[in-house]
């Protein structure tokens, strides 16, 4: 089969021939027809998240990368059942060991024992084909597999970073990073909660979309001055929540320096490294940080069903596989808008 294998960090993706692999017992061959491309994507190829290696993450070379993935049933292990050749399928790519407390609760994305995710621990779906562990990590779809291959991460990492928010009708919230997530994100804010949105971006193409998605409020970070524009906002305030899909030290800072007392942080993003933040202010002004790491299958489950019935749409542009260090680099210096996906 055809793959696009990252030997080692900071090199260019090879695109070659590998072999096909055959799946046995519960595994699920998946012939991939869309596969999306997450800021991880490019963290992994840079080696580090931070200042943490991605070898300390169980991170190994060469790696197929890949973890947004749809397609359609190529060939079942002997054990499978409920699944036939040709069904079209999302799937989960958060593998857990399944048997400990948070698998069985569907929170294989918290697995204690740590997740290996498909195109990230495990070989993923730049690819033609993918092997999936399970049958379990597979849900059935009757929909554009394009636009929701980026479901499986962007579509569920949007949506348990909002739950985790608490929103209420009315309130004031920041979304910082309009990308590939952050665009889904203010979609489920607005229309499941009808908060009031401040987008907050360095990119005007990106403030652009979330305005065309129903954000109230705009703010080029790279241009304006966030904490005294969001207290004018709010009329001196400050906000209830922020959700932060970036989580650079600039960003955490004027995050935190923007809530409201007893407002609400949740940081999602693994781009930054450290930041200081002043920790009586923490408990005196009742502030609560959260982190929130992508989400589960029952999410999964859920963000399709939105998906299915139009409360959420996902701006995609496609691409050839052929073209994965392009795509890659033009991601990396913030050309593209919404979520890059690859159609195979």
């Amino acid at each position: 089969m055809k793959a696009a294998v990252l030997e080692k960090p900071l090199e260019r993706f090879v695109v070659k021939t590998v072999d096909t692999p055959k799946p046995e017992g519960f595994e699920v061959l998946v012939k991939v027809k869309a596969a999306g491309l997450c800021h991880t994507d490019i963290h992994i190829w840079e080696g580090h998240y931070g200042p943490l290696k991605v070898e300390e993450r169980g991170i190994k070379f060469p790696l197929i990368l890949g973890h947004e993935i749809s397609g359609e049933v190529a060939e079942i292990g002997r054990f499978v059942t409920g699944f036939e050749q040709g069904e079209k399928v999302v799937v989960f790519p958060w593998i857990g060991c399944g048997l400990c407390k948070a698998c069985r609760m569907g929170e294989e994305n918290l697995c204690i024992y740590g997740t290996k995710p498909l195109g990230i621990v495990r070989q993923g779906g730049f690819a033609d084909f993918v092997l999936v562990p399970h049958q379990r990590y597979l849900i059935k779809v009757d929909a554009d597999l394009s636009s929701t291959a980026p479901l499986a991460c962007a579509g569920i990492t949007a949506y348990n970073a909002v739950k985790k928010a608490e929103l209420s009708p009315g309130d004031n919230v920041a979304l910082i990073g309009m990308g590939g997530v952050g665009h889904i994100a203010l979609q489920m804010v607005k229309r499941l909660y009808g908060a009031s949105i401040i987008a907050i971006d360095v990119r005007d193409n990106a403030l652009e979309l979330a305005e065309k998605m129903g954000a109230e409020y705009t703010i080029n970070a790279s241009k304006t001055d966030v904490v005294k524009e969001v207290q004018k906002i709010t009329n001196n305030i400050g906000l209830d929540a922020v959700i932060d899909f970036v989580a650079h030290t600039d960003t955490i800072s004027y995050a935190f320096n923007s809530l409201k007392r007893g407002g609400k942080l949740v940081v999602v993003g693994i781009g930054g490294e450290y930041t200081n933040l002043t920790l009586p202010l923490i408990p005196l002004r009742n502030v609560k940080i959260h982190g929130s790491y992508v989400g589960s299958i029952i999410d999964l489950l859920e963000v399709l069903e939105l998906y299915k019935r139009g409360v959420i749409n996902v701006s995609t542009s496609l691409y050839p596989l052929e073209q994965v260090n392009e795509v890659f680099e033009m991601l990396r210096t913030g050309k593209i808008v919404g979520r890059a996906v690859f159609k195979l």
